[in-house]
């Protein structure tokens, strides 16, 4: 019987994606490691140093460990890299309990204005939130793009299998509800209404109190999903009003294109990978100095490690 779990990869000390591609292709390759693992999935948010994947398989590790083992691959060669990207282990979480489900899913979903990369959760690009009652909250879905099995597969590693209910946008990106179990998710939800309620109320004790009700065992706080320190876990609910978003600050893609497309042409590479610690330490400098970046923003982006 498959169960609920939530699985989440993480990498503090170097951005996870770049550019547009590489958020694609996570998407991609997370469609193809559950076609292959006989895994569901049921909601998703992919941060730059972090992805949460709320999952139903009978297999937890074995699907967390083919996704990561496939993306680093495509990074690594990619950006001319090597090594493991990320945290050494993938955190896992068993979840049992309808009210559980709904409020871990929420956790998923809000993800973006957690982080601050968005003033609503539905304002957030990479996740599933988009997907989730399209019809019924104005929203626009992922238009297929008309692909043959060939054309698509020019999109992906060679020998990659898929069923042909899998469908992928003009970018080459199979679409969320062509593979994932959106209407499954919608169903914890129960309505529209309550959908637009739970990714807008502010966090406070009635969410645990809520779970209480499943009889299942303590409640999932943000705590258990985000696994952070209490002063970040602090912002992330201050960030919940959409007051602390700002369009002009600079988002950790942001900050990679002007490195990847602009400051490395003076270097005469085409990876940040490839530069020398003095040649990293000199763009560092410069983001600080004349676009006034966070520190730690700029080691993760530049990866300069400590």
């Amino acid at each position: 019987m498959k169960e609920s779990y939530h699985i989440c990869f993480t990498s503090h000390d170097e951005v996870m994606f770049r550019d547009e591609e590489d958020h694609g292709m996570f998407v991609n390759l997370m469609a193809l490691r559950a076609y292959s693992q006989k895994t569901e999935i049921v909601v998703d948010s992919e941060m730059s140093t972090h992805a949460h994947i709320g999952v139903f398989t009978r297999e937890p590790q074995r699907y967390a460990a083919a996704l990561r083992m496939s993306y680093s691959k495509y990074f690594n060669r990619k950006y001319d890299r090597k090594g493991r990207l990320g945290e050494k282990y993938t955190f896992q979480l068993k979840i049992e309990g309808h009210v559980h489900q709904m409020v871990f899913q929420s956790y998923i979903l809000r993800n973006g204005l957690h982080h601050g990369a968005s003033s609503t959760a539905l304002g957030y690009p990479y996740c599933s939130v988009r997907d989730m009652f399209v019809e019924d909250v104005g929203l626009v879905s992922e238009t297929p793009f008309p692909l043959s099995r060939v054309d698509m597969q020019t999109f992906l590693p060679r020998h990659a299998e898929f069923p042909d209910e899998y469908q992928m946008n003009e970018h080459g990106v199979f679409t969320r509800r062509s593979f994932m179990e959106i209407r499954r998710a919608e169903h914890y939800y129960g309505s529209p209404r309550n959908f637009l309620y739970q990714m807008n109320r502010l966090t406070d004790d009635s969410w645990s109190r809520e779970q209480l009700n499943d009889g299942t065992g303590a409640p999932i706080t943000i705590g258990d999903i985000e696994r952070s320190d209490e002063k970040s876990i602090t912002q992330m609910l201050k960030n919940e009003s959409g007051r602390y978003f700002s369009r002009t600050r600079m988002q950790d893609m942001d900050v990679c294109r002007l490195i990847d497309r602009e400051l490395l042409l003076s270097y005469g590479v085409a990876s940040v990978y490839l530069l020398t610690d003095s040649q990293k330490k000199q763009i560092a400098r410069l983001l600080f100095n004349e676009y006034h970046l966070p520190e730690q923003q700029i080691r993760r982006c530049v990866v300069l490690l400590r």
